[in-house]
Order: C-alpha cells, then structure tokens, then sequence
C-alpha cells in the first residue's frame, strides 16, 4: 500500500514539474518573443523616423531650389533653369562627407526632380475658380486632349455637369474614379497630362507636353507642334507676345485663335522623390505652391499634399 501511494506521489509530482517546466518554457518563450516584438517595433519606428526625416530634407531642398529659381527670375520659368535639372542615384554620405553617419544611413540612395505642375492640363479649369459654373473653353480644350490619347472626348463635358451636379470639388485626380466612365487604365493615361490644382491656371507654354500643345490648338500640325517645342528651348518664351509671334512664324498663313488659358510662367509645382532602403523603394509625389510674395509664415512655398507608395526593390 506503501509502495503504491509512494508511486503516486511520484507520478504527481513528475506531472507537476513536467507542468511548472512547461509554464516556465511557455514564459520565456512569451518573454523572448515579447523582447523581439519590442526590438523590431524599435526597428521600425526608427527606419519611419528617418525616411520622415530623409522625405522631409528632400522636400525642404525642393522648397529651396524653387525659392532660389523665383529670386533669379519671377517672370518666366522654362526648362533651362535650376529646378529642371534632376538628382539621380545619388548617395547620403556624398553630401555629407564630414558628417560620422550611421552604416544605415549609408546605404541609402535617393532620386528626385521638380517638374511644372502647369505644364499639364489642369482639371480645375473645366469651372469657373468657385467651381460653380462650366468654363467651355477649358472643356473643349480637354475633349481635344481625351480625344488625341485616344479616349471618349464626351468625358469632358461629362465631367464637367458631374461634378456640378453632386456639388463635390476635387482634390486628386484619382477622384475622377468616382465618375462614371473612368477607370483606372483611363486615370492612369490622363495622369501624365493631367492634375487637379487648387484653382484654374494657365499652362506654361515654355514646359508643356506635345499633346497639351496640340489640345490648346488642335489645328497645328505634328511638325508644327514639334518645331514649338523645339524653339522654346533655344528661346523660352517670355510674354503673351512671344506666344503671338511665335505661332505665326510656325504658321505663317494662319491666324490661331489666342487662348487665355496659357502663359510663361508657374506657381505650381510637383516633387518626385525615391528613396532606395534595404531594397524599398520609397516614392513621394509632393504638391507645391509657390507665392512672388512671403506668406504669413515668411515662406515662398507651402506643402499642399503628399503621397507616398511603397515597392519591394527587385
């Protein structure tokens, strides 16, 4: 009876420390686990810190490059100029050669370019600037445009009653979406003549795409068109009257209706960033206005929007 109970005793007691043994592998596995959910959320929260940092030190550039562009000339902005030029492949320590940066900072490379938001076909002007009644003009100027990328010219008008209809402003081109008879292949097209500025503006004749060009003024030719193109960047266009006789040196025998809607220069601007972190690829789109006058904050520019999409580097 002895041995019996003595065995089961001893049977309780290896079922109790196999228990014990199995809450104390249960904890510090909890433990460890625990301790590496904290070292990597310090991980990440330290890599969003400093592509924070990095997005906003390019921004702050940009902001600069543009203030830098305004001093040497407010009354033209053409493709010659300072803001133009691009940054490619670039590296932190090459700027920073004196500085003792950390190995992860290193490694990181950057990209980024300025290019005229006025260069493209602005939706806003589809209204008047309280986006309460239809522009015509602006509309027949997009329908040329829908109509050379090879999409339904009536979108135009169609876009225009819509929006005034259901009373909502856009913000971003993708809202187009929300239109009946756009799609994401057709947003994706239009995304590289178009955008949605905060007001109607002019385009900028001296940056303007070929399309724009041919959709301000359907009855030029292609080579006319080309030939614009390609005397603006020997001789940026300076003044309305330049737009003038440039247009009829290309077209000697035709008189083209002048437009209102385009002029020499710009006041907004897109940033395009890239950052390349352990094999992440880091674009930022950035919406930029700039002023001719200091702003209550005593700055040039001001930071209208961001947007930000991440791709795994191949």
């Amino acid at each position: 009876m002895r041995h019996s109970r003595s065995r089961s005793q001893d049977g309780s007691a290896t079922i109790i420390a196999l228990i014990v043994v199995s809450l104390i592998a249960i904890c510090i596995a909890s433990l460890m686990w625990q301790q590496d959910f904290e070292i990597r959320k310090t991980r990440i929260y330290k890599e969003n810190t400093q592509v924070s940092w990095l997005q906003r030190s390019l921004i702050e550039v940009v902001r600069l490059v543009l203030r830098i562009d305004l001093l040497n000339s407010q009354a033209v902005d053409h493709l010659g100029e300072i803001w133009a030029l691009p940054i490619e492949n670039s590296r932190i320590e090459d700027y920073l050669k004196n500085q003792d940066l950390p190995e992860e900072l290193k490694s990181i490379k950057f990209s980024g370019a300025i290019q005229d938001a006025q260069a493209l076909f602005n939706i806003a002007n589809l209204w008047d600037a309280n986006t309460s009644t239809v522009n015509l003009a602006g509309i027949q100027i997009y329908a040329n445009l829908l109509e050379q990328l090879g999409l339904n010219k009536s979108l135009a008008d169609h876009t225009a009653q819509y929006i005034l209809r259901n009373n909502r402003r856009l913000q971003y081109l993708d809202e187009l979406i929300n239109v009946p008879g756009y799609n994401s292949d057709t947003i994706k097209r239009l995304s590289r003549f178009t955008i949605v500025l905060p007001e109607p503006t002019s385009v900028n004749l001296n940056t303007t795409s070929i399309e724009v060009l041919l959709a301000l003024w359907p009855t030029l030719s292609q080579t006319d068109a080309a030939t614009f193109m390609q005397v603006r960047l020997s001789m940026p266009l300076k003044s309305q009257s330049d737009i003038t006789q440039l247009l009829t040196k290309i077209q000697p025998n035709k008189t083209l209706e002048p437009i209102s809607s385009v002029g020499v220069k710009s006041d907004y601007w897109l940033a395009h960033t890239n950052l390349l972190i352990d094999q992440r690829n880091i674009y930022t789109q950035t919406l930029i206005q700039r002023f001719t006058t200091p702003q209550a904050d005593k700055n040039y520019t001001a930071v209208l929007w961001s947007k930000q999409k991440i791709v795994q580097a191949k």
